[in-house]
């Protein structure tokens, strides 16, 4: 006996009628039309990237990075209004995406000022700073910052805020 349903008097089906069933019809249905593809709205694959570089933005945004952000962000934002189109609205992904990105924006810029603020307001942690980055680069290196750059980073830091 043929399983296969390659010989002539297997080719009829229980309703009497002669088809050529083939078994490995991917995509086909069996009932001799063909699957239509499925419909991929005009922006949607814009969309989905928006969404996952909002979320990219954000998440970096959280991990206390300064450019990433600010790249991810701009490209959410870009990528989410591209995806719209002719269209009136956006789409879930797209309003997700633009929301994200611009949210993951304004959270790293704030950072960032809080950051310059605090340490222009308080400079004399940034000294201590430098003075740490001198005596390890020296215990690290076997060279002062003065040796190699002309001048110490404690030196620079006193001379840019105008400290003894």
């Amino acid at each position: 006996m043929d399983f296969n349903n390659n010989s002539e008097e297997n080719n009829y089906n229980n309703y009497g009628s002669n088809h050529n069933i083939n078994n490995n019809n991917m995509g086909n249905s069996p009932y001799g039309y063909q699957y239509s593809p499925p419909y991929i709205m005009p922006g949607q694959k814009l969309a989905n990237a928006a969404m996952i570089m909002g979320i990219i933005a954000i998440l970096s945004t959280v991990l206390m990075t300064v450019y990433i952000p600010l790249i991810f962000g701009s490209i959410a934002i870009i990528l989410a209004i591209l995806s719209k189109g002719t269209r009136p609205h956006m789409t879930g992904q797209a309003t997700t995406g633009l929301i994200c990105g611009v949210g993951g924006l304004i959270m790293n810029v704030g950072i960032l000022i809080t950051s310059l603020t605090f340490i222009f307001s308080h400079p004399e942690l940034l000294q201590e700073a430098a003075k740490t980055y001198d005596a390890q680069f020296e215990q690290i290196y076997g060279e002062s910052t003065e040796d190699v750059l002309g001048q110490s980073l404690e030196d620079m830091v006193n001379e840019m805020f105008g400290l003894e």
